[in-house]
């Protein structure tokens, strides 16, 4: 599995380098590729570094303080334990390199100076690009750890109305997700859990606060869960007591246009003419123009993986094993809002839902 991702990585590589060099810095300027290439689904690995090699080999250079954990990897390690043995090792391993492929996107600019000092006979070459390619489509243990994410979120999702009270705030709903999310099995919850009431659901990003539930509110839950550095990211909105007609019907026109983009997923279809798809349904109902951002992001080892997206941007024809969110909303300032979203993996004849929730509007 590593030397099939780091040979992955290279051929996306143009030109391609004498070696790739994976960099942390500190938390939180790790970059998630450390990961990708190492296997690992445990530790920090602050400094820390993964040197790629074309024909599919990798070292770890690590601390002493994470050396126990590295060696759970099957690639060999070297321990360092102050700078100057950092640069002395790199500089070994890489001795006969004249180019090495450095993510821009992952290293910090501190760090870059300093490799850049201590090794001024390397000539570094951004392969930003080539990482986020190389992560686009998942192979068969990335998409397990993303259904277990998946399948952690559905049943915090499921326990909701058990959780939601009269009377407490947002925090405090916040707060009952992101401990369940752990109890079943997650890292940690994917990103800041978003817990709104009333008003403030029609405010996509908004997190959580001290709004109090009152009856009639919409409750937007957003929230995801990470498991072994891999992430789901769904949504779900609720009406605490008796939903009004006009709850019903954006909760009924943004399912309806959810629907319209699932079916229309699969391999070879344009990820723009998804959103387009979804887009146009709601903009054609009484609620056009209150759909205001893109339909869906990829995800993976980060909420918002790169590469690939349901959006005006994105012209790119979808492949199996992709994975996508398919989140459209309705938001309208001073009612509220309904967003809905699942996780998605591109086959080659449609879509397989990761996250299976209920979909239809419930009233707690």
């Amino acid at each position: 599995m590593v030397k099939s991702r780091v040979q992955k990585i290279f051929s996306y590589c143009d030109p391609v380098p004498d070696a790739i060099l994976i960099k942390n810095a500190s938390e939180p300027y790790i970059d998630k590729m450390f990961f990708y290439v190492t296997g690992l689904s445990t530790g920090l690995f602050e400094g820390c570094a993964a040197i790629l090699f074309p024909d599919g080999n990798i070292h770890l250079l690590v601390s002493s303080l994470e050396a126990d954990i590295a060696r759970q990897s099957s690639v060999p390690i070297s321990v360092y334990t102050t700078l100057k043995e950092f640069y002395e090792t790199l500089r070994s391993l890489t001795s006969s390199c004249k180019t090495i492929g450095v993510s821009y996107q992952g290293v910090s600019y501190s760090d870059f100076l300093s490799l850049s000092r201590n090794m001024p006979h390397v000539s570094f070459q951004d392969i930003s690009s080539a990482c986020v390619s190389a992560r686009i489509k998942k192979d068969a243990e990335e998409l397990s750890r993303i259904q277990k994410a998946c399948s952690i979120a559905d049943r915090v999702m499921g326990q909701i109305p058990q959780f939601v009270r009269k009377g407490m705030t947002e925090s405090e709903l916040s707060a009952e997700i992101d401990y369940h999310l752990q109890k079943y099995g997650a890292q940690s919850p994917a990103f800041e859990t978003i817990s709104s009431f009333g008003k403030n659901t029609a405010l996509p990003h908004y997190s959580h606060g001290k709004k109090i539930l009152e009856s009639g509110d919409f409750i937007v839950c957003d929230f995801g869960a990470c498991v072994d550095q891999y992430n789901s990211d769904m949504t779900r909105t609720f009406v605490f007591g008796s939903a009004s007609e006009q709850q019903k019907r954006i909760h009924h026109m943004v399912q309806v246009a959810q629907e319209s983009g699932i079916q229309m997923i699969r391999q070879g279809v344009i990820a723009e003419d998804v959103h387009r798809q979804v887009y146009n349904v709601i903009a054609q109902s009484e609620f056009s123009g209150r759909f205001i951002h893109s339909t869906g992001h990829s995800l993976g080892l980060l909420v918002h993986d790169g590469g690939v997206g349901f959006h005006t941007q994105c012209r790119m024809p979808l492949e199996e094993h992709m994975v996508l969110t398919v989140e459209p909303g309705i938001y309208i300032p001073g009612l509220g809002g309904v967003r809905i979203e699942d996780d998605i993996v591109v086959t080659s004849d449609g879509c397989k839902l990761l996250t299976t929730s209920p979909r239809e509007l419930i009233e707690i």
